[in-house]
């Protein structure tokens, strides 16, 4: 009974550190991407996320054995994130233009000639990340 107890807690307890490293992950690639995208746009993406994971793989301090299971995690969870993510997409896009109305409302028409310079960039930068293949890290 005690044995059981245990493993119930275990098992608990993981799901819940799995859930913590898979949004410290997203989240600090994420960030770092964001805050990174003007001034490294001539680095590839998937080298830059690839960098990206291995720092926190690095802070973390994870054997070779826990990389490849963290790894193999994330992996797994891709087709369920792009499932999801395609189908709020379309909300995420209406909120965004929102945004982006609200936001060239306050702007002068010099700013939001930067603005709308800015915004293109990165739209552009995006296709092209887009239309690269994919490499697995």
């Amino acid at each position: 009974m005690i044995e059981r107890t245990i493993k119930g807690k275990l098992l608990v307890f993981s799901v819940f550190f799995l859930g913590i490293v898979s949004g410290v992950l997203m989240t600090y690639a994420w960030e770092t991407r964001v805050a990174s995208s003007v001034s490294s746009g001539d680095v590839k993406s998937a080298d830059r996320a690839k960098a990206d994971v291995n720092k926190v793989y690095d802070y973390l301090g994870l054997s070779s054995e826990q990389r490849i299971q963290v790894k193999q995690i994330t992996e797994d969870s891709r087709p369920e994130f792009n499932k999801i993510f395609q189908q709020t997409r379309p909300q995420m896009d209406a909120l965004q233009e929102q945004t982006r109305s609200k936001i060239r409302a306050v702007l002068t028409d010099e700013q939001k000639k930067k603005y709308d310079e800015f915004n293109a960039a990165n739209r552009a930068r995006r296709n092209k990340q887009k239309q690269q293949p994919q490499h697995s890290n």
